[in-house]
This record gives C-alpha cells, structure tokens and sequence, in this order.
C-alpha cells in the first residue's frame, strides 16, 4: 500500500511538472519573423556616441560611425528637450563592437528626419519575472548596461535570435533608480526572463 501511494504521487507530480512545462512552452516569446528590417534606417552624418539611457550625460555604450547602416527603432525627448533616437547600429567593428548594438543617439548627428519616428512608450508591456541585466548587444556576453528588475514595466520594441538561437528582447526599462541607473535605460534581455508570453517584430539583421 505504501509503495502504491508513493508511486501515486511520483506520478502525480511528474504530471504536474509536465504541465508546468507545457504551459511555460505555450507562453514562449515569439517572434514575428515577417518584420526582417524592423526600424527605419537612418545614417550618422559623423561618427557619435550610442548611449544606454536618452542623454548624452549616460554612460555611452557604443559608437555608430558616419555611414553606418542604423535602425533607428523609437524615440525619446531628453531632460533638455533634444530628441533621442533609439538605434541599433547594424554594422559591428572587430575587437571594438558588436553587430547590432543599441543605444540612444542624438538626433542632430542623423541624416534623415527623425520627428515622426514612433515614441519608445508604444512598445509592449512586459514584466521581468526575476531582475535581468540589459545588455549592449543580441548576447549575454556582451557588455552588460544595466539592470531590468522583478515585476518592474519595460517596453518591448523587438526581439533577435543570439548566436545560441535563443530570443533576445530589445526593450526600455522605464523606471530609474537614484544614483544607481537611468530612468529609461535601454538594452537587450533574455526573453526567459520575462513573464507570460506574446509576440514581438524580429529586429532582424540588416
């Protein structure tokens, strides 16, 4: 009798933990691999710093050269007023910089006209499900920006598979902490990371 109660529940919790699984599976993040050339490309007329949070006075994560293929992807107004466009430069430099690596650019350093670019709060709501870090590039190896913490709002722009083939969120994290990160700090997170599921548009890669 013993031995058949045991067995019972090793079997019912192997049912439940299935099912967990099942369900983690059913929310997965997706991507909508029909949008390949998210964004709208734009060109550094100088070569300008990319910045982890909409101010020139955040810590720059990155270079986007005069020429580069840039996606610019949203838009924020900084604490001036000036515009700052989120962009992912497409093209990376070896031993210097990633490909596709993100960060807020100056406006006035961009060719094309940015005004009508959409503003980053449109983005899905998401909900980190522990704290995450933000990353500079499509990678958990790349440099690390900052922090998307537990339940806390981020805005997700798009998504792109690293070279491991797992999805990697381009996304916003609203809320700052004094003295600590930028309000609106932006940068790459693990999707497992997030709650729930969804879909997002690909970044894609070019």
């Amino acid at each position: 009798m013993k031995k058949w109660k045991i067995a019972a529940a090793v079997a019912s919790l192997s049912a439940a933990l299935i099912g967990v699984g099942a369900q983690a599976q059913a929310q997965e993040l997706k991507l909508d691999v029909g949008a390949l050339g998210f964004g709208r490309q734009v060109t550094p007329i100088r070569d300008t710093g990319m910045y982890s949070g909409p101010g020139l006075s955040t810590p720059r994560v990155g270079t986007a050269v005069a020429g580069d293929n840039v996606a610019a992807v949203c838009q924020l107004v900084d604490s001036n007023g000036k515009r700052m466009v989120l962009g992912i430069d497409r093209n990376g430099r070896t031993g210097s910089q990633w490909a596709n690596t993100a960060g807020y650019i100056w406006d006035g350093d961009i060719r094309e006209i940015t005004s009508d670019i959409p503003f980053c709060a449109g983005g899905a709501t998401m909900f980190p499900s522990r704290d995450t870090g933000i990353y500079s590039a499509p990678g958990l190896s790349t440099p690390r920006v900052g922090t998307a913490w537990f339940d806390q709002h981020v805005v997700g722009v798009c998504g792109m598979l690293d070279s491991n083939g797992a999805v990697m969120v381009l996304g916003v994290q609203v809320a700052g902490r004094n003295g600590v990160q930028w309000a609106n700090t932006a940068g790459y997170m693990w999707a497992g990371d997030f709650q729930g599921g969804g879909t997002l548009p690909a970044c894609g890669a070019s």
